[in-house]
Parts: structure tokens; C-alpha cells; sequence
């Protein structure tokens, strides 16, 4: 599985993972924004040509905000999310952020438990936050990400997840 930055030529397919994955689905409009934004790191994820899965978050001043997060529902529990979390951090890092943050869905339990496992902790809730049927968010975070406990556990993580595919 090769993961790198989303470009163009990828947003067909991120489309339809997309589609399958959130009941308010960004547009194709929206990814062609958001690759472009220099304080942006959105990647995908391909086993050979078949797109597997990709994410992006945005760096504002010292955190990086994750924005998406979509593994292709037939990949989904085989270590795909984690890869591309890996990467994100790793990336996000290299471009400055000290702290990771997120909202997520109150009953996506799996995404819940993936970040968890990445050090986010539920730090607040968001109501009323998705307008598709108005549950609230979760918003975790991270602990600084730069410090030696975090770079422990993301050295743990790499070691559990080299295989995923």
C-alpha cells in the first residue's frame, strides 16, 4: 500500500468513497480547495490503483485541525486508518504542529476507538454539530504530539501497523 498527497487525478475516487462513507459528503469542489491550501495535508492511500482509503487535516499556527478521515467500507478494520493517521502526524508535524485535534461523531464508536489509540482525548462536545440529523461532536485532542511520550507511542503504532494493507 503506497500512501501519499492527494492530488486531482484522485478526487473521482475519493468521491465515491466519500458518498459511501458520510451522510453529508464534501463535494468535489471542496477537495479541489482544500489540496490546494498550503497549510493543508490531505493524502490517499492505493493498493496498486484501487484508492483504499485518505485524510487530510489543516495546520492552524501550532495545531492541526483533522478534517476527513475515509477508509473504503470493504478495507474498513484492517489497519488502513491507523497507516494513514501515521502519516498525517508525521506529516503535519513536519510542517510545525505540536497538537492534533478532531470532531467526531458521538456514536462512531470506531473512529472513537481509532483516535484513542493516537492519544486523542474527548476534551469537550460540540452540539447539535452535524446538521444531517443533529447529533453532537466530540472534540478530542491530542497532548503535545513533539514531546518524548507521544513520539513513544507513535514509534509503538509503526511497529503494530507496518503491515496493514
Amino acid at each position: 500500500m503506497a500512501i501519499r498527497r492527494m492530488r486531482e487525478g484522485d478526487i473521482d475516487d475519493v468521491m465515491a468513497v466519500e458518498q459511501g462513507s458520510f451522510s453529508s459528503p464534501w463535494t468535489r469542489d471542496m477537495y479541489l480547495r482544500e489540496i490546494r491550501k498550503a497549510e493543508g495535508c490531505y493524502l490517499v492511500a492505493r493498493r496498486g490503483e484501487e484508492l483504499a482509503g485518505y485524510c487530510g487535516a489543516l495546520l492552524i499556527l501550532d495545531e492541526a485541525h483533522v478534517m476527513t478521515l475515509a477508509v473504503r467500507g470493504d478495507l474498513r478494520r484492517r489497519g488502513i486508518g491507523a497507516r494513514l493517521m501515521l502519516e498525517l502526524i508525521e506529516r503535519m508535524e513536519g510542517m510545525g504542529a505540536r497538537f492534533l485535534t478532531l470532531e467526531v461523531r458521538r456514536s462512531n464508536r470506531a473512529a472513537i476507538e481509532l483516535y484513542s489509540s493516537f492519544g486523542f482525548q474527548i476534551m469537550g462536545e460540540r452540539m447539535n454539530y452535524y446538521l444531517d440529523n443533529m447529533e453532537n461532536a466530540y472534540i478530542m485532542w491530542t497532548d503535545d504530539i513533539t514531546a518524548p511520550p507521544y513520539r513513544e507511542r507513535m514509534r509503538a503504532l509503526r511497529e503494530r501497523y507496518a503491515y496493514a494493507v
